[in-house]
């Protein structure tokens, strides 16, 4: 990470950073960047006062270094913004002091609910949650660099402004592990219900400034919208939890219709009523289904499938309905002192005679208090692909890739950033991505020009689908892999590796097999791709589904 030294305003690079303060604040006009730290201009711009007064505070505490996100980062660098997006949590955590720089607080005077502290802007931002939650040192100041106050002082005030429990803002009964209060006394459901109603200016950041606050890491990949990056951190979350208190979310603006969706939620926001709900420990699980459930106790564990959710869950029918349920997940709300009803569902069965369901009304989440009827299952909860909406209606053809790594990690590669057509949908499982493309043509236009299924117009004679950039935080070299689709005649997918990645008209309008690129030290990556599916690329391709076979593959000695 860089730091900035309080009295020469360098920037100095360190692996064991020392001792240092951090600064939280909201970006604004004329912020003085990575570029324009050591540059003789960078005193007459805005922001350098609001440097210059983080300096001078952490000079006063003792410290000779500070970290800016606006000068500390090199947004010009892919590698560099990746890494600090992933490892911001632990910076600030790892900070023997915050400073939250309130511009538009201009009176240090008593905060209260009603002041223009609690009114700051500052409490609406995304990033700024993982800010106030992550250091064990926190001050606040007005305009003027005048102390206003600290995390510890304020944590009432604070917890009724952010719904934050004060216990996770003081660290109570936090042990040895600074957050053990967030991480093991709050359910998912919970920590998502403090971000509702946050912003970002981008909107996949809504997502990426969570993965601090569920220790999670994921590729950063700008362009792939709101949605995808939510689903995404949703099957990073479940990766390494079984609290099912991920899926008590809700929907009020849905209404009450019975539209079938996915199990996952589309927005943080969709936890604006789950604040109260709690994970229940699986040793009182196993006990309270033993007595009420049966002897079929549910397995906790759970996972995600390429078209949906594998769980095991009680199901009890709804009354006068056959093929629509009431699921009961390991999860509970407090409704009084001792006394907890359980959380639930509604599905569907989307398939009949099989284990398959939907989730519907999701508007509302079920309070249960009566247990009985319930039968334990394993079954299936399918979830829409996420693309965009469009207007009319449309048939869809798919080309599905199955891209591996080969030797990548072993040559200190890894995957630092993921950039994604808004037409595509990205999965990762493990070092490895699974990326779908659904290419939509009008009914209308099928009709008018088309003789049979197989002869598709072409609105365009190239897709770009990704780009995938490979860093070697040693040698600090990369390359990027650009993947697409021709689809002329005997077309089919192509491959590119380049060294960073290519502009819109340099893209391939064949099929490519196989290309390679040279590394340093006499090194090579190859990227090859097979067909796995319905057709060959020189072959008329089905109308509903292709799939190939990508490797990605590095040579060289170790």
């Amino acid at each position: 990470m860089h730091l900035l030294h309080i009295t020469s305003k360098k920037l100095e690079e360190f692996v064991n950073p020392p001792e240092y303060a951090i600064l939280s604040h909201r970006w604004r006009e004329e912020e003085v960047l990575f570029s324009d730290i050591h540059r003789e201009h960078a005193k007459g711009m805005k922001g350098y006062a609001k440097i210059e007064g983080c300096c001078e505070q952490a000079r006063r505490d003792g410290y000779h270094y500070v970290w800016i996100d606006t000068c500390c980062i090199d947004k010009n660098s892919s590698a560099a913004l990746a890494e600090a997006i992933n490892s911001m949590f632990t910076w600030y955590e790892d900070a023997q002091v915050c400073y939250v720089y309130l511009d538009d607080v201009a009176d240090n005077g008593d905060p209260q609910t009603e002041s223009a502290f609690a009114k700051s802007e500052w409490f609406t931002r995304g990033w700024t949650l993982q800010e106030l939650i992550a250091p064990t040192s926190l001050f606040f100041f007005d305009s003027r660099w005048r102390e206003i106050g600290s995390k510890n002082s304020l944590a009432g005030l604070l917890s009724s402004i952010t719904r934050v429990h004060a216990d996770v803002l003081t660290r109570v009964n936090a042990g040895s592990d600074k957050l053990m209060a967030t991480r093991a006394s709050f359910s998912v459901a919970t920590r998502m219900s403090w971000a509702v109603g946050r912003k970002t200016t981008r909107p996949e950041d809504r997502a990426y400034s969570l993965m601090g606050i569920f220790k999670v890491h994921m590729p950063v990949i700008y362009g792939e919208g709101e949605k995808k990056a939510f689903f995404r951190l949703q099957l990073e979350i479940m990766r390494t939890s079984h609290d099912q208190s991920i899926f008590a979310w809700s929907n009020p603006v849905a209404g009450g219709h019975k539209r079938g969706i996915g199990p996952f939620a589309l927005y943080p926001d969709c936890f604006a009523k789950s604040g109260d709900v709690e994970d229940v420990p699986s040793d009182q699980w196993v006990r309270y289904s033993q007595k009420f459930i049966g002897l079929n106790i549910p397995r906790l564990d759970f996972a995600a499938t390429n078209d949906g959710l594998d769980i095991n869950l009680p199901l009890r029918p709804l009354v006068h309905e056959t093929d629509e349920f009431i699921a009961l997940l390991s999860c509970r709300r407090r409704v009084s002192d001792g006394e907890y009803h359980f959380v639930g569902i509604r599905l569907r069965r989307s398939v009949a005679n099989a284990e398959r369901y939907e989730r519907i009304d999701e508007h509302t989440l079920e309070d249960i208090v009566d247990t009985q009827g319930f039968k334990v299952k394993q079954i299936h909860i399918s979830y829409p692909l996420l693309s965009g909406t469009s207007q009319g209606s449309f048939l869809s053809t798919s080309t599905s890739l199955f891209i591996q790594n080969v030797g990548i990690e072993e040559h200190g590669f890894s995957v630092i950033n993921t950039e994604t057509a808004p037409s595509c949908d990205l999965q990762m499982h493990d070092s490895n991505f699974v990326l779908q493309m659904r290419r939509p043509y009008l009914l209308q236009t099928l009709t008018q020009d088309c003789k049979c299924s197989h002869h598709l117009p072409r609105s365009v004679d190239s897709s770009w689908l990704a780009s995938f950039t490979y860093h070697n935080s040693t040698t600090k070299e990369q390359f990027v892999v650009t993947v697409g689709v021709s689809w002329v005649p005997d077309g089919g997918p192509w491959l590119q590796i380049t060294s960073e990645k290519p502009a819109s008209d340099q893209v391939s309008q064949v099929k490519i097999d196989w290309t390679s690129y040279w590394l340093e030290a006499g090194k090579k990556v190859t990227a090859s791709v097979k067909n796995g599916g319905h057709a060959s690329a020189g072959k008329k391709r089905s109308i509903m589904f292709d799939r190939y076979s990508v490797n990605i593959t590095v040579y060289g000695d170790l």
